[in-house]
């Protein structure tokens, strides 16, 4: 199945200019959301400290759950669970009972407020801060070996510089996803570091196809400039990357609409990493190819 006709012919690698400029905008905004946002809001996981899910009998108000346990904490992230307002994600620092004395107290303190039998305590996590600080270090470590170990495989399989521009793309990609999640004040936790690795995984493979063309193009086309190459390659590939995607796509989407607040935010995640992952894999790696030519020469045949 084709969607692009196979004699297409667009001038990707002649309008990399272009993509030069939105790219550089798209890591300046992305990597501006820490000195003016802060970083990044860490889950219970990366962090340390307590969730607790509460489902109310009627309708209740962020502040009024707020003011109920300000006993307990002087200032706990409240977060709306369901459009109606009836369940709550609350976030607190780690108390020093424990987690079924902090049910109980959460409970009765928020019966106080909204009357007895109208305070449902769903779940509780609680991890402690060293277990986030291992945590935190691990999910670093995870994503940079997967970024080293990709860049050996792609340098192995095909050249230093298809590895080189293949990393920055995924590079590129892990820091938009980073910067909407600042910007936005979504949580990051381990599922999002999931939804990141699997980016990783789902952009590579796009890339890995482009840069396959290439290299085969790179045999059958030795007469002509490595921009023909590079644009023949792309074009070559158009109808598959847009399949892949877009049907893909549809699936986040379908996540977004119907799906619970948690994996709303894992498709977020994989939203951002697949539509800029596509726009990588054409507008950045290929450039980069051609602009690291000067330096590290592809061969040909």
């Amino acid at each position: 199945m084709e969607l692009i006709p196979p004699n297409t012919n667009i001038n990707f690698i002649g309008n990399r200019r272009y993509a030069y400029a939105f790219t550089t905008i798209m890591i300046i905004l992305s990597l501006a959301s820490i000195p003016i946002k802060g970083s990044v809001m860490l889950g219970i996981d990366f962090s340390g400290g307590v969730m607790i899910q509460v489902k109310f009998g009627k309708q209740a108000d962020t502040e009024d759950v707020r003011q109920a346990l300000k006993p307990l904490s002087e200032n706990p992230v409240i977060q709306k669970f369901s459009m109606g307002g009836e369940e709550y994600l609350i976030r607190m620092e780690t108390p020093e009972e424990g987690a079924d004395k902090l049910a109980q107290h959460v409970q009765d303190l928020l019966e106080k407020k909204f009357g007895k039998g109208q305070v449902e305590i769903r779940s509780l996590e609680m991890v402690g801060p060293k277990v986030g600080k291992d945590l935190r270090e691990a999910a670093i470590w995870a994503t940079v070996v997967a970024l080293a170990l990709l860049l050996i495989y792609m340098v192995f399989r095909f050249t230093l510089s298809m590895g080189l521009g293949a990393v920055f793309c995924l590079i590129h990609d892990l820091i938009i996803i980073y910067g909407f999640f600042v910007w936005t004040g979504k949580e990051f936790n381990l599922t999002i570091l999931a939804a990141m690795l699997t980016v990783i995984g789902y952009d590579i493979n796009d890339t890995i196809v482009v840069c396959d063309r290439i290299r085969d193009n790179l045999k059958t086309m030795k007469k002509q400039s490595l921009i023909e190459i590079l644009n023949t390659s792309i074009n070559q590939t158009l109808s598959r990357t847009i399949l892949t995607s877009g049907f893909t796509l549809l699936v986040v989407v379908s996540l977004l609409i119907f799906g619970t607040n948690v994996l709303q935010d894992f498709a977020w995640a994989l939203l951002i990493g697949i539509l800029f992952g596509t726009y990588s894999s054409i507008f950045v790696a290929s450039p980069l190819i051609l602009a690291l030519d000067k330096y590290i020469p592809v061969k040909r045949g």
